[in-house]
């Protein structure tokens, strides 16, 4: 009877251990990666999913419903743009948990300590498919496999919020000042009370690609710097993260314009042959890259939210 009681307790404390592990970092799992990497191939299951498109509202219908599982209550933020293309019809979608109480017990006025974003929309070519599977198909993707671990651990998923954009792409040929980052700038707006802003964000780009190479801008806020490198560092795959030696125009922007500290965790995409062109496909995503990715910010987010 000691001994099983010994056994029993030994396997409480190795559960727990594991939880811990998986919550506040560990090692890089092949779980995690094979699980967005399969994520992944879900949403561009769909095809094309530019804004205003039925395929984009195929995908937050499956992102919600994925969340859901996992106690997340979403929601979406719907505006209209005038664009190149003429007026387009957007939507974030946003998750918070739930927790133990009512979804309905104050879940939308609640603060919450931080961020965790993509965009989900694929860049719009009327002469080609393009699916955008780590731009950003994989940084959705992987969202989901961290959204499910991070909701075993109750007290840590209700501070966060899941935000995923709508309209980062530019519908024209590329992003200027009134084209492109349509639905962060829409979100950032909507942050109109200064003492509810989250404490920081971490926005996920091109998170999956099989040769990972992490290029943050140059601008990025330090102090959330020092918590990715430190996670790097711990992870033991700080060569796969360097400072871009320019600022990088992406959904980060308008957050940290309106006060929130936000990191771009983006692949470097400068000098690719596979950008915004047919070669960004499934092909491209690889599930270590992915787990790699994982890892990282699960120590982040570990620290963040201590």
């Amino acid at each position: 009877m000691k001994h099983k009681l010994v056994l029993g307790c030994l396997a409480a404390v190795a559960v727990a251990v594991l939880v811990v592990l998986l919550l506040r970092g560990g090692s890089a799992d092949a779980g995690a990666g094979e699980s967005a990497r399969a994520h992944t191939a879900a949403i561009l299951a769909f095809g094309p999913r530019p804004p205003g498109s039925p395929a984009l509202d195929k995908v937050r219908a499956h992102l919600a419903a994925e969340l859901k599982k996992h106690g997340w209550v979403t929601r979406t933020q719907a505006f209209t743009k005038f664009t190149p293309k003429g007026r387009i019809e957007f939507a974030n979608l946003i998750a918070r948990h739930a927790g133990p109480g009512p979804p309905d017990d104050g879940l939308w006025e609640r603060p919450v300590r931080g961020l965790l974003a993509a965009h989900i929309d694929s860049k719009w070519y009327d002469d080609r498919k393009f699916l955008g599977a780590d731009d950003a198909a994989s940084a959705a993707g992987l969202i989901l496999t961290l959204a499910a671990e991070i909701a075993e651990r109750p007290a840590d998923a209700r501070q966060l919020e899941l935000v995923f954009f709508d309209g980062e792409e530019a519908i024209g040929p590329r992003i200027t000042p009134t084209d492109g980052l349509y639905g962060s700038r829409y979100y950032a707006a909507q942050w109109t009370r200064r003492d509810q802003l989250p404490a920081f964000g971490i926005l996920l780009d091109m998170v999956g690609h099989r040769n990972l190479q992490i290029a943050y801008p140059s601008d990025s806020p330090p102090e959330l710097v020092e918590v990715l490198t430190a996670a790097a560092a711990a992870e033991k795959v700080s060569g796969r993260f360097r400072r871009s030696p320019a600022p990088i125009l992406d959904d980060h922007v308008p957050l940290n314009n309106v006060g929130i500290p936000t990191i771009d965790i983006i692949g470097d995409f400068a000098a690719s042959n596979w950008w915004h062109t047919h070669r960004d496909n499934l092909d491209l995503i690889s599930p270590e890259s992915l787990a790699i990715t994982a890892a990282v910010v699960r120590r982040m987010l570990g620290e963040l939210l201590e």
